[in-house]
């Protein structure tokens, strides 16, 4: 898992300048007819965006938003995306904004978040939007699957380079880590979670009553007191260790 003992500043997760030279022109969801998202695609979403938005709820500035359209093109005022998950710092704070356009409603997003299903797939989550994001200077995009169907990892965050490649990142136990310091993990449900990266804390998800929030925070606690006793345990034996008796101090016996 990644260190998230710093907390990281807003400098630290702005966007690169925008390089539109080359970005690809979208219509994300034109010609889309009638098609729907399926169950676990929409669970999947509301579980970011509410643990994400509890996650940032002290954060002044900051704002997030699902589903959101994103106008990012001067050549085109009319090409957009549509990410599942978007945090912004737009100029002002606005419950109610149809969508979003960039230099006008705020500047490009901090983080943008995608839960791939068969549709979202050949809308290019994993294609045609790299560009466009990494022409946006994004810092952070990251990739959801809670089937495996179309992403084997099942969550992947793509970090930004300053040459504008990305640098795949997966923790050790297979969630990803962002460095607004919240992190998603795939629970043993096989549901998302979103999990304070900082106090090991997770979030209640949307459909979850006070009871199992209750039984979260017991579990949470459980672990963080066996984690002091083993770190306890670590440091007595340290000290154990170090105070025996040094080579060539001891007491020689008689013959």
């Amino acid at each position: 898992m990644r260190d998230a003992s710093r907390r990281t500043s807003l400098a630290d997760l702005r966007p690169f300048p925008i390089i539109e030279s080359g970005m690809p022109l979208l219509y994300e969801d034109e010609e889309e007819g009638d098609m729907g998202d399926a169950t676990w695609h929409k669970d999947a979403m509301d579980i970011a965006l509410y643990g994400v938005m509890a996650h940032l709820r002290d954060r002044q500035g900051l704002q997030v938003f699902a589903n959101l359209n994103l106008y990012y093109s001067t050549r085109d005022r009319n090409a957009y995306v549509s990410p599942d998950l978007m945090v912004a710092e737009p100029y002002e704070v606005h419950l109610n904004l149809p969508s979003y356009r960039i230099g006008e409603d705020g500047p490009a997003p901090l983080l943008v978040g995608e839960v791939l299903s068969e549709r979202t797939a050949q809308q290019g989550d994993r294609r045609e939007k790299l560009p466009i994001y990494a022409g946006l200077g994004i810092r952070e995009y990251i990739l959801i699957d809670t089937t495996g169907r179309f992403l084997p990892e099942r969550l992947l965050l793509k970090r930004l380079r300053r040459n504008r490649t990305w640098k795949d990142e997966q923790d050790a136990d297979g969630g990803v880590t962002s460095r607004f310091e919240f992190r998603f993990i795939i629970d043993a449900d096989n549901r998302l979670r979103v999990v304070d990266a900082r106090a090991g804390a997770p979030y209640v998800r949307p459909d979850e009553a006070p009871a199992r929030l209750d039984q979260l925070t017991v579990e949470v606690e459980a672990r963080r007191k066996a984690e002091e006793r083993v770190r306890a345990l670590e440091e007595e034996l340290a000290r154990l260790r170090g105070s025996g008796p040094k080579k060539g101090k001891g007491r020689r016996r008689k013959p």
